[in-house]
């Protein structure tokens, strides 16, 4: 649910760049083409005169390292490696994906792993709590078993943030069956009056009463569906240095995690933007009338003059050659 597994961003990764390397070394191949305009000196030492422009020229005819990749794979290479692309055609704004691409895959890097260290901070505190649960006097079964080191799991950390208390699992274990907690100010008591309420058809003066031994057994198996088990009951009585931290910690986890949205949408952007990119020059461009009137179109990322500091969006934008 919050985490991007480094595994998985470190293999994304490595496919991308061994992807690069077989379009570079498609490149080295014979008609594969040259990296941008490359201008090769005469035998005779001294270029003739205009000959260095020709040669620009004749470079530019030829193209980059994609010319003899078809349409469609030059599209899905700028979705998978923004900016790769435009570089092989030698276009200045190649450098542009790239950065917001190192940007964006940084910045999803280091909020992972700032929520992730901070989460196991506030997991070691919770393990605190579901210690303290047993301290004798407490709770009316101290000698319940529970064990700190377990995980968690579900919205069982959020709701250590909101309820000082589990309460007990099974208010009476001499007794035969569950006995569900009665204290509605813990988060089992909670659940309780919440089944009893939903699933009793009488009261008696505002109080739920059931009307069959079959709402008693409802009521029970939907207290049975939301309580967790008595391995995590937990206590933050006496444990508010340790309460106050979990809660500075747990949010300073959640709000890196929701930052780290915010990268994601950046590099999802950019992959796209790339993609367009390309098939815009490949489709739009060609176009007789762009020709004839000597005008292309680009579609980039850029930045608010108001707000150049904020999240790039794409744009169209365009050129004309005189």
């Amino acid at each position: 649910m919050k985490y991007f597994p480094r595994r998985i961003i470190l293999a994304l990764w490595l496919m991308l760049f061994a992807l690069s390397g077989l379009v570079f070394a498609a490149g080295n191949l014979p008609g594969g083409g040259k990296l941008g305009p490359r201008i090769e000196r005469p035998s005779g030492g001294v270029p003739e005169k205009g000959g260095m422009l020709k040669q620009q020229t004749v470079d530019r005819e030829k193209g980059g390292r994609l010319k003899n990749l078809s349409a469609p794979v030059r599209v899905l290479l700028g979705l998978l490696v923004p900016g790769l692309p435009q570089f092989f055609e030698g276009k200045v704004r190649s450098y542009g994906y790239f950065a917001v691409e190192g940007v964006g895959v940084a910045g999803l890097v280091l909020l992972t792993s700032e929520g992730s260290s901070k989460e196991k901070r506030y997991i070691n505190l919770a393990r605190a709590a579901r210690g303290n649960f047993i301290y004798p006097g407490l709770r009316n079964n101290p000698g319940e078993s529970v064990d700190p080191m377990l995980t968690g799991f579900g919205e069982y950390y959020e709701d250590l943030l909101k309820w000082p208390s589990s309460g007990d699992f099974d208010n009476d274990p001499s007794l035969e069956g569950v006995q569900p907690e009665t204290d509605p100010r813990t988060y089992n008591g909670h659940q309780w009056e919440i089944a009893r309420i939903n699933n009793y058809s009488t009261t008696n003066g505002g109080v739920p009463v059931p009307a069959s031994p079959a709402e008693v057994q409802a009521a029970l198996e939907a207290y049975m569906n939301k309580v967790y088990p008595s391995q995590y009951n937990w206590d933050w009585t006496g444990l508010d240095d340790e309460n106050d931290r979990y809660h500075r910690i747990f949010d300073k986890s959640e709000a890196a995690y929701r930052q780290r949205s915010t990268f994601a949408a950046i590099l999802f952007a950019n992959h796209l933007v790339s993609a367009l990119d390309v098939l815009i020059a490949e489709r739009i461009n060609s176009n007789s009338y762009l020709k004839a009137s000597n005008l292309q179109m680009h579609f980039e990322m850029h930045t608010s003059p108001a707000e150049p500091n904020g999240l790039p969006f794409p744009a169209v934008k365009f050129s004309r050659q005189f």
